[in-house]
């Protein structure tokens, strides 16, 4: 794909300009302020205290002598520019942090990602460009993606580079001992400024599949990169009418994207968020890519549906492809209550359910079915990495059952499940704490997904403290083994990955 076409579908697709119209800056702010002492769960959302950390703690418990290396993880920040608060959880401004671990000590870093937007709007004092679902008063003009690029979602180790990654721009590279960042990484001059998601999947043999999405032009674009981070071939798909696609799946043949019925209807004096409609009279569409041909590719359809995240996929001897994902009926958690979260409202609760998926590309048909029972919500599912876009056994995922007692609406414990023995184990943590994304990170040597850790991080926001805990990942019933407190909190984040 030509670099030029590439970059003004991007800008088309995200042209966030002075249509934004004015707004209140400091209703929200407000509100989440005076919202803060009835719900003290509101401090996974405030502001971080200051751009950077770097402190040491002792471990308490059975730390593994062979559990060695850093959870790198991301997510938004910065919240507030002056009396100016965003207006929705996914605007904050991205900040990078390692736990790095020995088995004595836990060493916490933390930097803001410092990106063009970061920058631009510290230096003015003011936010300057508009957000995903948050207008800006008097905003200034926004030349690409990579103008409003906050880097907040996800991280990517690959090819000994540290990517922080964001929805629809490119990865910001950063230093991974000291968190500075280096600046706009490309993987080659012709596709510098594409739209690369904050999902990629990373096969055992470090090779890498990614999408994107132009909007405005109606196509997702595809990528497959080599393990030493070559581009071996990058293409599009046209896909109108464009969702919003946020994760997806890889199979050993296959590439598999669900485009679920939120429609983008285009721009024009809305946010990029509220240019989306919901159509839940249409179906999901399922689009099946040949990996070894782009052009090469089918639909099929499912009921409507919203997805975040996907656990992992694989295909059988017979052409079917298994997935599976945390399934909600509608995007209203999105649309909906993490706006109320920013001004200090829990919202309704519309939890999504963990779903099996079955996609027969011989007959043609795409069916589901509900792994659990309805009372067990569940999301952040993730897999032994060495077994990604393969058979895997074992999900690891956060939960919130319908009978839980927490002080506050998000998720509350880690649970996990055995496909061949229909074994679902859970730890439910404590009232006051929020469990983040856990990762499951295996024991060096051990057979793929027979022995390991669940290592995650967490906010204890009665104690005023963030926690990284370790479980036992054959038994996770039992609670942490291991634990270590930071003395102070940060914002809630979203996603990590664990480097040995």
């Amino acid at each position: 794909m030509q670099r030029r076409a590439f970059l003004q579908q991007t800008a088309s697709a995200l042209a966030l300009t002075s249509l934004f119209g004015r707004a209140a800056a400091d209703a929200y702010q407000q509100a989440f302020k005076a919202a803060l002492p009835q719900a003290p769960w509101l401090a996974g959302l405030e502001s971080v205290a200051q751009p950077a950390y770097d402190t040491t703690v002792a471990v308490s418990g059975r730390w593994p002598a062979a559990l060695s290396g850093t959870l790198y993880r991301n997510g938004p920040a910065r919240h507030d520019i002056g009396n100016f608060r965003y207006k929705h959880w996914f605007d904050g401004d991205g900040m990078l942090h390692a736990y790095r671990f020995d088995g004595k000590t836990l060493r916490h870093q933390a930097k803001m990602v410092m990106t063009t937007k970061y920058t631009e709007e510290l230096a003015a004092g003011r936010p300057l460009y508009p957000g995903f679902a948050s207008p800006v008063p008097n905003p200034a003009p926004v030349s690409s993606a990579d103008a409003v690029n906050v880097a907040n979602i996800s991280v990517l180790h690959h090819h000994d580079k540290l990517l922080a990654l964001w929805e629809a721009g490119s990865p910001w590279e950063m230093n991974a001992d000291t968190l500075d960042t280096l600046g706009t990484y490309s993987f080659s001059a012709d596709t510098d400024g594409a739209p690369f998601s904050a999902h990629p999947r990373v096969e055992p043999d470090g090779t890498l599949w990614n999408f994107g999405y132009l909007s405005a032009a109606g196509l997702l674009a595809l990528w497959h990169i080599d393990a030493q981070g070559r581009v071996v071939k990058v293409g599009t798909v046209p896909a109108a009418p464009m969702g919003m696609p946020h994760d997806f799946v890889v199979t050993d043949r296959h590439i598999v994207v669900l485009l679920c019925p939120l429609h983008y209807r285009g721009i024009e004096g809305s946010t990029f968020l509220d240019a989306h409609e919901w159509a839940g009279d249409a179906p999901t569409r399922v689009l099946v890519v040949d990996k070894n041909d782009f052009s090469s590719y089918r639909w099929f359809e499912l009921p409507a549906q919203w997805v975040f995240h996907f656990g992992n996929a694989w295909e059988d001897s017979q052409g079917v492809i298994h997935f599976d994902a945390a399934r909600a009926p509608t995007p209203t958690l999105m649309q909906d209550n993490f706006r109320r979260y920013m001004r200090g409202d829990a919202g309704e609760e519309r939890p999504s359910q963990h779903y099996s998926y079955r996609i027969d590309t011989r007959q043609g048909k795409a069916t589901e079915s509900a792994l659990f029972e309805q009372s067990f919500a569940t999301e952040f599912p993730v897999i032994d990495p060495r077994v990604s876009c393969r058979r895997n056994d074992r999900l690891v995922m956060l939960h919130r059952k319908a009978t839980s007692k927490a002080a506050h609406p998000m998720l509350t414990g880690v649970s996990t499940y055995s496909y061949s023995t229909d074994r679902l184990e859970s730890y439910d943590y404590p009232a006051t704490v929020i469990p983040e994304e856990h990762l499951y990170v295996p024991r060096p040597g051990s057979a793929p997904e027979s022995d390991g850790w669940i290592v995650g991080t967490a906010l204890d926001f009665a104690r005023l403290e963030t926690q990284l805990n370790v479980f036992d990942a054959q038994h996770l019933q039992d609670g942490p083994i291991a634990s270590a407190a930071l003395p102070y909190t940060l914002p809630l984040g979203l996603h990590g990955k664990f480097v040995a």
